[in-house]
């Protein structure tokens, strides 16, 4: 969350004082918020958040959303979805119980062979690597980028290199993306785990049905979670797209009809991956642009606004109400 200046600071509590939220909340009245969270630590905090949610908002489902814009249905004043990218355990062990607590439907987006641990997160792999690693410094030498050199000798280099490794590697190919991965153990000396360790841990299948039991509803986010612009060919992107549905589908044994594009930029996405998603059986997809989606947005392009626990709440209620200061 940005700190900001002094003079926004003041901006932004004199917005609370005269109403603002309110105001935002009454021009925002008939549209669609869509919240993106990722990770959960902290109970008491999104506690907090669903409580401020139960009283101003109205919580609806991706279900709820997809007749909404399909014309079946109208939704209620001030509709909120809340979505979760991932699948990370800590859903489970503690937003799922608050979120229970208060009522508020959710959707969870897997990256299925996150779930089935044959895979855990790339990005993780990465911050893991560098914050392991034994080597002095890194070179990071990727086709079409200028070397760049990282020196690892404090905790703090190695999260930048690590950011910075991550970023870089979302803007290549994804046969370069893997290829990287493949040698980084070896540049950082680090010995990698198999499976991911507990503060990366996914889901497990058995939490996945008892949840969707419960209501919660789960949508794919492909297998292993690539950058979708960057797959080679109509093949890839079945794999990772049709495949994830698949594999969510055989193993909850209900629908996975909603989609949730990787890294989620326009440029991540690219036309050919929401044509996919639009052939391959789902009713929505979801971006990580910000904005409210209106009754006449693409149910493929829809767009979200990031939040997470951490949040403190005045900008919480800002980006709820669909007003950032």
């Amino acid at each position: 969350m940005p700190s900001g200046s002094p003079l926004k600071n003041a901006a932004r509590v004199a917005f609370h004082k005269v109403g603002g939220l309110n105001m935002a909340r009454w021009v925002n009245r008939n549209g669609l918020r869509i919240l993106m969270y990722h990770r959960f630590s902290q109970r008491e905090a999104l506690a907090r958040q669903c409580a401020h949610i139960r009283a101003c908002y109205s919580p609806v489902s991706m279900s709820q959303a997809a007749d909404w814009l399909a014309g079946r249905r109208q939704l209620p004043k001030n509709a909120l979805a809340v979505t979760v990218d991932d699948g990370y355990r800590d859903f489970y062990q503690v937003a799922y119980p608050v979120l229970r607590e208060y009522g508020i439907p959710a959707t969870v987006y897997l990256v299925s062979d996150f779930v089935d641990r044959s895979c855990w997160l790339w990005v993780d792999q990465v911050r893991y690597g560098f914050l392991q690693a034994q080597a002095p410094s890194f070179r990071l030498d990727l086709p079409g980028h200028p070397p760049r050199s990282f020196q690892l000798g404090t905790p703090e280099m190695r999260k930048a290199a690590a950011c910075a490794v991550v970023e870089a590697a979302k803007e290549i190919s994804n046969t370069e993306r893997l290829r990287l991965l493949k040698t980084l153990p070896g540049q950082l000396e680090v010995r990698l785990p198999e499976e991911a360790p507990a503060e990366y841990e996914a889901l497990r299948w058995e939490e996945v049905r008892e949840m969707a039991a419960a209501g919660i509803e789960f949508g794919a986010h492909t297998r292993t979670h690539p950058v979708l612009s960057r797959l080679a060919g109509e093949r890839e992107l079945a794999i990772e797209i049709a495949g994830s549905k698949h594999q969510i589908e055989q193993q909850v044994g209900r629908a996975a009809e909603h989609f949730c594009y990787p890294n989620g930029a326009w440029d991540d996405v690219g036309s050919r991956a929401v044509e996919a998603v639009r052939a391959g059986g789902f009713r929505t997809a979801v971006t990580a642009e910000s904005g409210m989606n209106h009754v006449a947005a693409d149910p493929f392009r829809l767009l979200r606004i990031g939040v997470e626990p951490g949040f403190e709440m005045d900008y919480f209620e800002r980006c709820a109400a669909g007003f950032r200061v």
